[in-house]
């Protein structure tokens, strides 16, 4: 974690931070030596963050695009965390006059304080709040008798005094006149937020795990059904869906394009459809759905016209589905396979490493 630094009075509010965020991975214990060495200040750069990094045998992986501060109506809201096993948070709510410190783990909050009148707040590693406090202690019983914008310029002076590899160049800083009525609104909004926003990443955790499975079960070679009526019959090992997707439609008889006759056997060879022993390759024209499927998919009916007798094939832990945007086929292991997404767990809001502050 880097810094971030707040203001309120009853001249108004400012809130700064940079935008820097470093993930670490590997051995806990070699993680946490690393970070205390970093927070302390003893490492003095990005160079030695990495020799050092390095020795330990953990990787570092840095960014400066993470915005730490925003405003919503006319508070001024700072944050910083990390996110390990679970989410930790801490947020400042300022505005003209009044100031909220809200702690918050994964998406409930866990201590709130409130505070009136005025005073100077800092998030961050101790070694860079204690030189933010030594340029601004010349200034801070003053700061109330100033304008507001002369209070901003300060506070991003001292900023800019401060360096080493967990602050990114580029700074963020607002500040604001005007007093916020709603305050406990701003918050409870603002927590609600948070908690839609976890749930669509945890979604997204899951929707990206059944692609996986999807995409890891591409089957390029063997028996996949027989031609009967004119159409490709899948065999009970396989089904067909319109796209790799975490909800694809589903299908188990194919209308075919091509020279077939009745109980040729359809094979995948290195990815292409054939007539077994025939050498002779099938396009792919429509898709029905037949029969109940034992699949959380559900089933639908496609057209789709192939521009080739190139056919793909995948396997899947319900089917074999057919692909046909990239025209793939997928295969079954067992139609009572339970649901991908009972099996999947998600720990935090991403899955990248521990983030520390």
């Amino acid at each position: 974690m880097s810094i971030v630094v707040g203001y309120y009075g009853n001249n108004g509010a400012v809130i700064a931070g940079d935008r820097r965020n470093i993930m670490f991975r590997g051995n806990p214990e070699k993680r946490a030596e690393l970070e205390k060495d970093l927070y302390s200040g003893k490492i003095k750069n990005e160079e030695e963050l990495k020799n050092r990094a390095d020795e330990l045998g953990v990787k570092i992986f840095i960014e400066d695009e993470r915005t730490k501060v925003k405003k919503i109506g006319d508070v001024l809201v700072g944050e910083v965390k990390s996110i390990g096993v679970d989410s930790q948070r801490r947020r400042m709510y300022l505005t003209k006059g009044n100031c909220a410190i809200v702690d918050i783990l994964n998406d409930t909050i866990t201590n709130k304080s409130v505070k009136k009148g005025s005073g100077i707040i800092l998030f961050g590693n101790r070694y860079l709040k204690n030189i933010v406090q030594e340029e601004l202690k010349e200034y801070m019983n003053n700061f109330g008798r100033m304008n507001i914008v002369d209070v901003k310029n300060i506070i991003e002076k001292a900023l800019k005094k401060c360096d080493g590899p967990t602050l990114s160049k580029e700074l963020d800083i607002i500040y604001s006149d005007r007093k916020a009525f709603n305050l406990e609104e701003v918050i409870k909004k603002d927590s609600n937020d948070l908690k839609e926003y976890r749930n669509e990443l945890k979604q997204k955790m899951v929707d990206f795990k059944k692609v996986m499975v999807i995409a890891d079960k591409i089957e390029h070679n063997g028996e996949v059904g027989v031609i009967k009526n004119g159409k490709l019959v899948l065999d009970e090992n396989h089904v067909a869906i319109d796209k790799v997707c975490p909800n694809p439609k589903l299908f188990n008889e194919i209308e075919v394009e091509g020279y077939v006759e009745d109980g040729d056997i359809v094979v995948i060879e290195n990815g292409s459809l054939k007539i077994k022993g025939k050498d002779t390759p099938i396009a792919v024209i429509v898709l029905y759905v037949k029969s109940e499927l034992p699949l959380p998919y559900g089933r639908g009916f496609l057209h789709h016209p192939s521009p080739n007798g190139a056919c793909q094939i995948s396997k899947f832990p319900y089917g074999n589905l057919y692909d046909l945007t990239n025209q793939r086929l997928v295969k079954q292991a067992h139609p009572r396979v339970p649901q991908v997404h009972n099996s999947i767990t998600t720990q935090s809001d991403s899955v990248c490493p521990k983030r520390t502050f």
